[in-house]
């Protein structure tokens, strides 16, 4: 539960801040168990749901390894034009990805395994948008290795494209290199042809000069420069002739794809992990979402935390643990008197938390026991007159003189509970000018059924009920009722409503603070406790009444249920089922 700042509200204190601690976020998550349960097992069914519908994708993995190309192979340094002195690994691996990734390469692979004719790359002039989509370029990190990974629905087809796509790249970079020796050889073999037909004519004449004199003159050796560099020339074309029918790359196919044994995608262990893990921060904030703005109180510890009150007891709902068709004929008037519940109903969890109240009220005052106790409300049918009744009773069971004061003089209840007349009462009282020590001893109040226990109705007048209050005399009333009996309990109407508690609680000893569960608000029990401490009147505690122990994970003993209980089919099977776990 939030924990509110300022602890205890008072009289000009603004709105009551919240924050959630690690302990109440647990408590709520345990009390709300069942909605993060349901809602976690959407997020997991809908996970499966979805996984069920996907297509199953398959990968596969072709490497290559591109390594140095070498250059000096048959003096091609000198060959190729665009051959270079310096090698950056790095650099050429991410240029052999860049070539891996080209448009043409894609369509020549596709071209050989036919993809154009396939429906799910229809139509044709989307293929290679469509592959793109299922091939991936990996290059690995320090290392020449690049790795082609393809998807496919077909775990035969995407290890075919990625093989494809390899062997098609080292045919074309073997292809590639052929084309530039061809091109080489071919531009020196017309050169080497002009050379051999058309010698230059300075050297022709020295050379003739040369032979019918016997004597070795400077163009000679012109002669013999321009047969060196001939056969020079001659050498080059045969090499790069040789080059242009290697069949040798640089680019090697190291791991060559094959098909996957099951498919990759999707992942049905990872969806529902993520679909689990989903629903349940779902449902957790789902669950704080409401808790946040829930506006009324609900189980045991609520009332207590918001309130920054002492928590008296819990009073479960009559109608959803005691309430039965053979307990509809166990009193006069059709049904079980929760009213009368610790009298008519001794035995049951209801009369037992009455019980556990009374002890929580006594021991409130550090074991000082209060003798004038006022109950209210902050709104009606919260169930204050059940909570004094049943409280008068077991008080008077544990053989103290007990009176209970009808308070609410606007809408008397208690009266009819103990069967007793309203002619005279609390009103007549204050409205006589005599002095109250002039009654005789017993006669203003009635006796009731139940021994020891005494009644002050409220009386048949209702004029003026807030003058009466003001008169003064009812502070003579509690002080000789206080003498005569042990405990007085006053069943005083709303606070919120009416303004009758704020002058009766300032002659009490404590004032006990009864809220409804899933009726009475929040906002609305911390504003009439705000308005009781304004007034300087102490707040004993709080009891929740009418709370369900089914949403509860609390329990109770099946002994302590009132005669004439049904057990439910599903009660009696969790039962048997545990007296069978504890025989095993």
């Amino acid at each position: 539960m939030p924990r509110s700042h300022g602890l205890q509200p008072s009289c000009g204190h603004g709105a009551i801040t919240e924050e959630w601690s690690v302990t109440d976020c647990v408590r709520i998550m345990r009390r709300r168990r069942a909605t993060l349960l349901w809602i976690t097992g959407i997020g997991a069914l809908g996970a499966l749901l979805i996984t069920s519908r996907q297509p199953h994708v398959y990968q596969s993995r072709a490497s290559l390894e591109a390594q140095a190309f070498n250059e000096n192979f048959l003096a091609l340094r000198d060959i190729y034009p665009t051959a270079t002195s310096s090698f950056d690994a790095g650099l050429y691996v991410q240029t052999q990805v860049e070539l891996l990734q080209q448009d043409s390469l894609i369509q020549e692979a596709a071209r050989k395994l036919h993809l154009g004719e396939r429906p799910e790359f229809q139509p044709p002039a989307a293929l290679v948008g469509k592959l793109r989509q299922h091939i991936r370029i990996l290059p690995l990190r320090n290392s020449r290795i690049i790795q082609i990974v393809c998807d496919a629905r077909d775990a035969q087809l995407a290890a075919d494209l990625a093989n494809t796509l390899a062997r098609t790249f080292i045919e074309q970079s073997i292809e590639t290199r052929q084309r530039a020796a061809r091109q080489t050889y071919q531009s020196l073999r017309e050169q080497l042809d002009e050379l051999r037909h058309e010698p230059p004519r300075p050297v022709a004449r020295a050379a003739a000069k040369s032979g019918s004199g016997g004597e070795r003159y400077p163009g000679t050796r012109d002669l013999d420069a321009n047969r060196r560099f001939y056969e020079a020339m001659l050498k080059k074309a045969n090499a790069a002739r040789m080059a242009s029918v290697v069949s040798q790359s640089n680019i090697r196919l190291v791991g060559a794809a094959e098909p996957a044994a099951r498919p990759y995608k999707p992942n049905l262990l990872l969806n529902f992990a993520l679909g689990t893990l989903g629903g349940f921060v779902l449902a957790i904030g789902w669950v704080m979402l409401q808790e946040q703005n829930t506006v009324a109180l609900h189980a045991p510890g609520e009332a207590g935390t918001y309130l920054v009150l002492p928590e008296l007891g819990a009073i479960p709902d009559d109608g959803a643990r005691t309430r039965s068709a053979l307990g509809f004929f166990s009193s006069p008037n059709g049904k079980l008197r929760v009213e009368r519940a610790v009298l008519e109903q001794a035995s049951s969890s209801l009369s037992e938390s009455f019980r556990g109240t009374l002890a929580s009220i006594l021991s409130a005052r550090n074991g000082e026991s209060p003798h004038v106790l006022v109950v209210t409300s902050s709104r009606p049918m919260e169930g204050k007159t059940t909570v004094v009744s049943n409280l008068g009773i077991a008080l008077a069971e544990i053989g103290g003189k007990v009176l209970l004061i009808d308070g609410d003089m606007r809408r008397p209840q208690l009266h009819r509970i103990f069967d007793q007349s309203n002619g005279w009462g609390l009103s007549d009282l204050l409205r006589e000018g005599s002095a109250t020590n002039e009654f005789p001893r017993d006669v203003p109040v009635d006796k009731t059924a139940v021994p020891h226990l005494y009644l002050l109705p409220s009386g048949a007048s209702t004029d003026n009920i807030f003058g009466l209050l003001y008169s003064g005399r009812m502070s003579q009333i509690l002080s000789r009722f206080r003498e005569e009996f042990d405990y007085v309990l006053v069943d005083a109407p709303p606070c919120l409503e009416f303004a009758d508690v704020r002058k009766m609680a300032r002659y009490a000893d404590g004032l006990v603070f009864v809220v409804r569960a899933n009726y009475t608000g929040r906002k609305t029990a911390q504003a009439a406790v705000q308005r009781l401490d304004c007034d300087g009147i102490r707040v004993t505690g709080v009891v929740l009444n009418r709370w369900d122990p089914s949403h509860s994970n609390l329990y109770g003993y099946p002994a302590c249920r009132a005669p004439g209980y049904l057990v439910s089919p599903l009660e009696w099977i969790g039962n048997r089922a545990h007296d069978l776990s504890r025989r095993i």
